[in-house]
């Protein structure tokens, strides 16, 4: 293995002795300390040369936040840390290629540094503090009032001693002498503000999804006692039925049999409008009455649909150990797939494979079903440069924005088709349309971007390449 030093001399790792060997890790840890100054230093310069404008809009943590109307909190750091342009972090992400909210987590944690934590950021400059440590000693005091993080901010330094214990007792103390609100005992009651229902899926070493999930629920503690009564009602149903699992496994399952029986719940009101979904505003009308229109993004239907591509070979076959991929839930073991059919095999069912290189257009703006579905197989996730928000739940933008013609009637025919059509999630959808980002679809099914700037980067199927 070969590395540089310092002097941009090469050596051979495995030929450095145990000193030698000492000296380039602490040569290394200087550099990374280095590193993470100058990381810190460019964010903040990068909110520095974005300010808001007087009339525009500020950069949010919201993925739907767009204009300075909408009640969100317009800054990223903490109180009294300025506001950032919109769009600021999505150019930023794309220079340093990773995702927007690491981008805004490292804008945000450079201006609280900057504007909150003054102290602790000299200690960052003088390479006393890695900026690792600093960054999420800012995200720990983010919520802290302006007074509070000061406070904490000299505390801190007057000790002169930055280890996790001291700045985890600093902090406590910070937050018990400003906003003993929040101190609240940990063992105590649970209220309202923490009802929540949570989904996590669990992922063996390879990748692959085991099948087994959590969902996590805290709720009003009369429905939720219904709820689990109806469970093991189900559960006992399964018993009488001749299920042999234990009980905590047909309470498990039977809430698979309670959703199947449930279908879907209409909470569309009386005028027939799902208040619910707010994915369309930003999408623009359709152009036409024609059958088959496609929300922008998609919630709706009965159960839960999961593409798989696979063969009927595999999925018939002899090897359980084969993968399936799908769109929502990553790879799939085939053996967990066909259990899955058998047993929910009364609402599953097989479709064929669509074609991906079927043409055709439509003269409106929305695209039928059958376009949206062959568009987001096609592209799994938004094209945006570094992103990887599925493109499942994301809009379809017209890559050549679409013309509604002179007195916004009926633009040109044919604009609405696979080839004019990419997944792109709402932030970037936003980015794209107001922020001056323009791409175009390569002939090989590749995407090459441009920012304002005139930086390009080519999206593949395979990641994000900056090309200048």
């Amino acid at each position: 293995m070969i590395e540089i030093d310092a002097a941009h001399t090469p050596y051979e790792v495995s030929d450095l002795d145990a000193g030698c060997l000492l000296a380039v890790i602490s040569e290394g840890r200087h550099s990374a300390l280095v590193l993470g100054r100058q990381q810190l230093r460019l964010a903040h310069q990068w909110c520095v040369v974005n300010p808001v404008v007087p009339g525009g809009s500020a950069a949010s943590w919201c993925d739907d936040a767009a204009f300075a109307s909408l009640d969100l909190d317009d800054f990223l750091g903490g109180e009294g840390t300025p506001a950032v342009a919109a769009f600021a972090a999505e150019e930023f992400a794309a220079a340093s290629g990773i995702s927007r909210y690491a981008a805004l987590s490292l804008l945000a944690d450079a201006l609280d540094l900057h504007h909150r934590l003054p102290l602790l950021w000299a200690q960052v400059e003088l390479l006393e503090v890695p900026g690792w440590k600093a960054r999420r000693v800012a995200e720990l005091t983010r919520k802290l009032s302006r007074e509070a993080a000061a406070w904490f901010d000299q505390t801190l330094a007057d000790g002169e001693r930055y280890g996790w214990p001291t700045i985890e007792r600093t902090l406590a103390m910070a937050v018990a002498k400003f906003h003993p609100e929040l101190v609240r005992d940990k063992n105590g009651p649970l209220t309202k503000a923490d009802w929540d229902v949570r989904l996590e899926h669990r992922y063996g070493p390879d990748g692959a999804a085991s099948g087994t999930s959590t969902l996590d629920v805290v709720g009003d503690s009369l429905d939720l006692a219904r709820f689990h009564d109806l469970v093991c009602d189900e559960a006992e149903k399964l018993k009488r039925a001749g299920d042999t699992d234990t009980l905590g496994q047909r309470k498990a399952k039977a809430l698979g049999s309670i959703a199947e029986a449930q279908g879907t719940l209409d909470y569309e009101s009386s005028d027939g409008l799902n208040h619910c979904d707010h994915r369309d505003h930003a999408a623009g009308d359709a152009g036409g009455a024609a059958s088959e229109p496609v929300s922008q993004g998609r919630r709706h239907g009965r159960g839960l649909r999961v593409f798989v591509h696979t063969t009927l070979a595999d999925l018939f076959g002899t090897d359980a150990l084969t993968l399936a991929d799908t769109d929502r839930l990553g790879p799939v073991l085939i053996e967990q797939l066909t259990d899955w059919l058998k047993r929910h095999g009364s609402i599953a069912s097989i479709t064929p494979v669509i074609d991906l290189n079927r043409t055709g257009s439509v003269d409106r703006h929305d695209p039928p079903a059958w376009m949206a579905e062959q568009v987001r197989l096609r592209d799994q996730h938004c094209v945006f440069p570094n992103c990887t928000r599925s493109s499942a739940d994301a809009d379809l933008d017209h890559i050549d924005p679409y013309d509604t013609g002179p007195n916004e009637l009926r633009g040109p025919p044919g604009q609405t088709n696979p080839e004019n059509l990419a997944p792109l999630c709402r932030r970037h959808h936003l980015a794209k349309t107001f922020a001056g980002w323009r791409y175009v679809r390569n002939r090989d099914g590749t995407y090459t971007w441009r920012n304002k700037h005139g930086h390009t980067w080519l999206v593949t199927a395979l990641g994000t390449l900056q090309l200048d």
